[in-house]
């Protein structure tokens, strides 16, 4: 199937471009989505890498903290730090205009978190303050700086023009909640708004995040998913995979019996399926390991 593609962060070892892609493609995975585990690279050379690659059969989605900055921060875009915004911001636009460059056409971000963060040694974001602000925040910020954000990326104006979506997000492992978009309220009350813009802001689904939330905020995840599909199907153009114990974010392997599986099978039903990219993004993985649960996933969506 042409939308199965495989996270960068899958490979275990060394993040180098050359070193992941090759084996990827030296196994025959062709589809492959870029994510921030990556070496800082400059635009111009980062973009000569990727046409190369492309040029080999390669077909790349960009997903959140990508391309990697120089300096590392958190992607937050409803920071209430203005320098930090600006960057955040640079980030986005880096992303589109390597998108644009190189025929990419989709890119999703986690839309933000209520409480400033640093990045853990793990990789984790560590939250500090006590200024913890809320859903209506973080929907104010989106409602009257990031529409005007979008509308400044042209992506509307040109159908080859790049989709750029929000990633459903989640709580905290302690039940507490710094993120924004957790749940179907909130997710319907941000695209409810995005279409009142008339823009068209897409939707990525992961479902790793989604049973965090469902068991943190006490709904039902297939519910969840059954009024996403019925009221904003149009709008998903991404889907993410990968398991974890309903706590933490922890990027672990799916298997026969996991529940994913099932889940992926009500997409089937969009009229835009064809169309929906399935990503897998289990982390420390061998490559023999990701192509086992490729096929998994495959049986699924036939």
């Amino acid at each position: 199937m042409n939308n199965i593609f495989v996270s960068t962060a899958c490979l275990k070892g060394d993040k180098s471009y050359d070193r992941v892609i090759n084996e990827f493609l030296d196994n025959g995975i062709k589809n492959i989505e870029l994510t921030g585990v990556h070496p800082y690279t400059e635009n111009n050379e980062l973009e000569k890498i990727l046409l190369n690659y492309i040029s080999k059969g390669i077909n790349f989605t960009f997903h959140n903290y990508f391309p990697p900055p120089k300096e590392p921060i958190v992607l937050n875009y409803l920071t209430q730090n203005l320098e930090l915004k600006e960057k955040c911001k640079s980030i986005i636009s880096n992303a589109i205009s390597l998108a644009k460059k190189t025929g990419v056409k989709t890119y999703a971000f986690h839309p933000g978190y209520y409480r400033e963060a640093e990045i853990g040694k793990k990789g984790n974001f560590n939250f500090f303050g006590t200024d913890r602000k809320s859903f209506d925040y973080g929907f104010d910020v989106f409602k009257n700086d990031f529409v005007n954000f979008y509308k400044s990326l042209e992506l509307d104006n040109k159908k080859e023009d790049i989709c750029l979506g929000f990633e459903n997000l989640f709580p905290n492992p302690d039940g507490t909640n710094d993120s924004f978009m957790c749940n179907f309220e909130e997710i319907s009350k941000v695209f409810d708004h995005a279409e009142k813009e008339k823009i068209n802001l897409k939707l990525l689904i992961d479902l790793g995040h989604l049973a965090i939330s469902a068991n943190h905020l006490k709904f039902d995840r297939y519910e969840f998913l059954e009024n996403i599909i019925n009221n904003y199907g149009d709008k998903i153009f991404e889907i993410h995979i990968s398991e974890n114990d309903c706590i933490s974010d922890l990027h672990n392997r799916i298997n026969i019996n996991s529940w994913q599986l099932n889940a992926l099978k009500l997409f089937k039903k969009l009229d835009n399926f064809k169309d929906i990219i399935f990503t897998y993004e289990s982390r420390g993985m061998l490559i023999s390991e990701i192509k086992n649960d490729l096929e998994l996933i495959k049986k699924s969506l036939i």
